[in-house]
């Protein structure tokens, strides 16, 4: 009995299983090496921006560069990247971060653009801006806006008092006013009510923000709760050196 004759291998058949396995291959060192050039370049964006904070801030942050970057590496641009920080302290304020911005040059050189981000304040660290004005002695968050504690002198008396008052961003981004507008006397041993305080009441009190910021950063909006602040900031460019990004502004 004899056996049957071996089928020809199809040279056709063989060349598309390699030209498969081939592009499976490349398909997979292209996966990795987005999964290894992302982590790079999240972590380089990362330090440059650590590296470069204004003097008096301090703290960790992390970056994301979104979608696919090795097309982006190639153009020397990536279009978006998201920069972070849970924990970061101005002047020894301890805040939170989430800043987008778009354009930004893979050399690290030029500006980026379109920065949009929030700065957040937990309310257990907005005492502590009191100290940028001689008008209150404490500060904390109410709904809607702020507490005031602080004391001064009425018709020869010596005063304290709370008040609850707005706070606002100012017209130029260069900082917040807060206005004192509710007053309540707090001396036990004195039996005086009014209405309000000359000096205080209604009396505009501006805090420059500019000073701790990036000078091309502006504030732009605030929302108070009783629990935080969350402060928007923008700006159309800044400047990713070091020396634009450690150069703040003035009021």
């Amino acid at each position: 009995m004899s056996s049957a004759p071996a089928r020809p291998r199809r040279p056709g058949r063989t060349a598309t299983i390699v030209v498969l396995v081939i592009v499976v291959v490349l398909a997979v060192l292209v996966v990795v090496a987005e999964f290894v050039l992302r982590g790079v370049v999240d972590r380089i964006i990362a330090q440059q921006v650590e590296q470069s904070l204004p003097e008096g801030t301090d703290g960790t942050v992390q970056a994301h560069a979104d979608g696919i970057v090795i097309p982006q590496l190639i153009s020397g641009t990536l279009d978006q990247v998201e920069i972070a920080s849970k924990r970061i302290t101005v002047d020894g304020v301890p805040l939170a971060a989430d800043v987008t911005v778009h354009d930004v040059p893979v050399d690290g050189k030029g500006n980026v653009h379109d920065v949009d981000g929030t700065v957040t304040l937990a309310s257990s660290s907005i005492k502590d801006l009191a100290k940028y004005s001689p008008l209150f002695d404490r500060l904390t968050l109410v709904d809607g806006g702020v507490q005031l504690s602080g004391s001064t002198a009425v018709l020869g008396y010596d005063i304290s008092y709370l008040a609850k008052g707005s706070v606002v961003a100012q017209s130029d981004g260069k900082g917040i006013t807060i206005t004192p507008k509710t007053v309540r006397i707090t001396n036990s041993a004195l039996d005086l009510k009014v209405d309000s305080i000359p000096g205080v009441t209604n009396t505009p009190v501006p805090v420059c923000t500019a000073q701790f910021l990036p000078e091309a950063l502006r504030v732009r909006s605030l929302d108070v709760t009783a629990a935080h602040a969350e402060v928007r900031i923008t700006a159309d460019e800044l400047p990713l050196s070091e020396q634009g990004l450690r150069t703040v502004g003035t009021c």
